[in-house]
């Protein structure tokens, strides 16, 4: 071993384990089944970066020289590790390390899934508990070999709670707080391999927050779909691994539990860890094969073929004209790939027009803000009713509208307002009613030049190799899956004028919003009811979640590279902070009442992670430090009985500073 190009005594390293893992042409498992195999005894060096491992057993596993078995020795470890991230077996470190050598005639070992996968959303390179390679050498023909080492193909699996938090919640809170043991029956009924399927499968199908639907194969599994939906897999282990058998209706995880999934007239007398399901699902079957039940695509997102809607379903802004203050706004929708059953001229398009402020990237005029009689200013579901809106035409894919911004008008007259943000939410169902997941255009026009702006906004925001790396396409786990592919227009109802109506102490701004979210902030905690073991079991595993890229710091896991600094105060308005929920039911906490805050963008925006920290941690001095702190650096108002107002007037007197 070398570090830094010198040569590295081993034997200094923070942790280095030796395991094998023998292979049998097609599982990696002892006969009969064994714990792992640690091959690391007496480490001897010899001053040249080499190591020896001497081992004396009595272990019979050990009798057979290693070099003649089929298998892998696996070596890895790590050296200067930083910290383990609170609540995970998460070591961050410096150097991780590993190396493989295969025995016998070697493994001829192709993995259904792609490292390449698990990059998206984690770390590049990806790290098993934050230090354990999934890929050895750059080489896509090692993938997943290191995890071989612990994950045997025949081992017995011992996180019982993933299948307990999804079917009985209520025994999973009792048996993760040590006060139930499980039944030597509840064992064997929730028995499992610790398989590396088995345990990907379970971990991100009934334990995280994954942020897109456990049915899209096609994430880990791009180009093996063949693999892993061919009859060979069809079998209970498959299915269990990822659906729970009974789930709970009161907890709300029945819908697609097998037993709610699976006609029981039919399967209800079957034990599925034994039938074959082959019998009635082989290939020319009435029943469907593997592949015709699950096509591995979210179908949301995806063709059955894997053509994405949102590739090939696009909606433009086309044109846009002001006269009068009557704004005149032309769009279309185009098919560059001809899927059955889905025409653009039944798109139900809603149009937003968001009026920017002081030449800042805020609003303020937010469309989906209501007047007097509760109708929301200036979003439209065209071929409604609506006070400012005209359907002027609608037909084959191209749709003109009309926005009346006359109430308005001494706003774009004195320039408070130059520009507005056009957008186009592009709702499209297919034959099963299923909204599918399009990309929602939109353009900024300049109301004085009356011409589109297009270079006024830069993104900060990746959203294709960003944002969809993890979600695959935005909206599609929450809102609705017509609005994705854009933050701009995410933003044009995530104001800075409103507070986080879901998130205690956070704005409705996107970046304060986003920010909490992606640092494990819960949505309404005084909703929550501490006293209710469930409801607190879920409240923590929430909060304890880490960012998966083992850090919310990796802000280009986001943002493009330098576009994640402070906000330069000239081009982001002042914004609401809510107020907190406290008391909270069931649960006494440090962090006391918080009132409605009026503050800067920087609070916004940095403040979304470092609120949320403090908040999980229930830190309430540091959290009154860090308010004091964008105090200093900024200003921090109360909102006082009419938080608008409040707010209005800190706009007026803060963007006269850049007029």
């Amino acid at each position: 071993m070398t570090k830094d190009g010198e040569p590295f005594d081993a034997r200094d390293a923070d942790s280095l384990n030796i395991y094998f893992a023998p292979y049998t042409g097609t599982e990696f498992q002892f006969e009969p089944a064994a714990a792992r195999l640690s091959i690391k005894g007496t480490l001897t060096y010899n001053g040249a970066g080499g190591i020896t491992s001497t081992l004396t057993s009595t272990n019979p596993a050990y009798a057979t020289n290693l070099g003649n078995v089929n298998g892998l020795i696996v070596v890895y470890g790590r050296d200067e590790t930083v910290g383990r991230i609170p609540g995970t077996r998460l070591d961050q470190n410096k150097y991780p390390f590993a190396a493989l050598a295969e025995t016998g005639a070697g493994v001829d070992y192709v993995s259904a899934a792609n490292v390449a996968s698990c990059e998206k959303c984690h770390t590049d390179p990806y790290l098993k508990h934050a230090y354990i390679y999934g890929q050895v050498n750059n080489d896509a023909s090692t993938d997943f070999y290191t995890c071989k080492a612990c994950h045997l193909d025949n081992a017995e699996g011992g996180h019982y709670e993933w299948q307990l938090l999804v079917d009985d919640p209520v025994l999973a809170a009792a048996y993760l707080a040590g006060t139930t043991e499980l039944t030597p029956e509840q064992e064997e009924q929730y028995a499992y391999t610790m398989s590396v399927m088995n345990d990907v499968h379970m971990s991100h199908a009934m334990e995280f927050p994954y942020p897109q639907s456990i049915s899209s194969c096609v994430t880990c599994h791009e180009g093996k779909l063949d693999v892993v939906l061919s009859a060979a897999n069809f079998k209970a282990e498959a299915c269990k691994s990822c659906h729970p058998v009974t789930g709970s209706e009161e907890y709300g995880t029945a819908g697609l539990a097998l037993k709610t999934i699976l006609p029981q007239e039919i399967h209800g007398t079957m034990d599925l860890d034994t039938v074959d399901c082959a019998t009635c699902h082989g290939a020319g079957s009435t029943f469907g094969e593997f592949k015709d039940i699950h096509s591995g695509y979210d179908e949301m997102i995806y063709t059955d073929s894997g053509v994405r809607y949102s590739e090939a379903v696009t909606v433009t802004v086309d044109d846009a004209s002001i006269t009068n203050n009557m704004l005149t706004i032309q769009f279309s929708a185009t098919e560059s790939t001809n899927i059955a059953g889905i025409d653009v001229s039944d798109i139900e398009p809603t149009v937003l027009v968001g009026l920017y402020g002081y030449d800042t990237k805020d609003y303020v005029v937010g469309p989906h803000e209501r007047d007097a009689n509760n109708v929301r200013l200036l979003e439209y579901e065209v071929g409604g009713e609506h006070p400012r809106f005209t359907t002027v035409s609608a037909a084959g894919g191209s749709w003109t509208v009309t926005a009346d911004l006359s109430g308005w008008a001494d706003l774009i007259t004195n320039e408070t307002v130059k520009r507005a943000e056009i957008a186009v939410i592009p709702t499209l169902e297919n034959a099963d009613g299923v909204i599918l997941a399009l990309n929602a255009p939109s353009r900024t026009f300049d109301l004085g030049a009356n011409d589109f702006d297009d270079d006024f906004y830069s993104p900060i925001v990746k959203v294709a190799d960003g944002c969809n790396n993890c979600h695959d396409a935005l909206a599609t786990n929450y809102h609705s899956p017509d609005r994705g592919g854009n933050i701009v227009v995410c933003r044009l109802c995530h104001i800075t004028k409103s507070g986080g109506s879901h998130l205690e102490m956070q704005s409705r701004s996107i970046d304060s919003y986003a920010h909490a979210i992606h640092s494990s902030q819960a949505f309404d905690i005084g909703d929550i009811n501490f006293a209710d073991p469930v409801e607190a079991m879920h409240y923590e595993h929430h909060i304890e979640f880490p960012y998966p890229t083992h850090g919310i710091t990796n802000c280009e896991s986001c943002h493009y590279e330098g576009a994640y600094n402070v906000p330069d105060q000239s081009k982001s308005l002042p914004g609401v902070l809510s107020a907190s929920d406290s008391p909270l039911e069931g649960r006494d906490r440090n962090i006391g009442e918080v009132p409605v805050y009026v503050t800067g963008p920087a609070s916004r925006a940095c403040g979304g992670c470092h609120r949320a920290t403090l908040i999980n941690e229930d830190e309430a001095s540091e959290l009154v430090s860090f308010y004091q702190h964008t105090k200093q650096g900024g200003y921090l108002i109360e909102g006082g009985d009419d938080v608008l107002a409040t707010l209005d007037m800190v706009i007026d007197d803060i963007m006269a500073f850049f007029n």
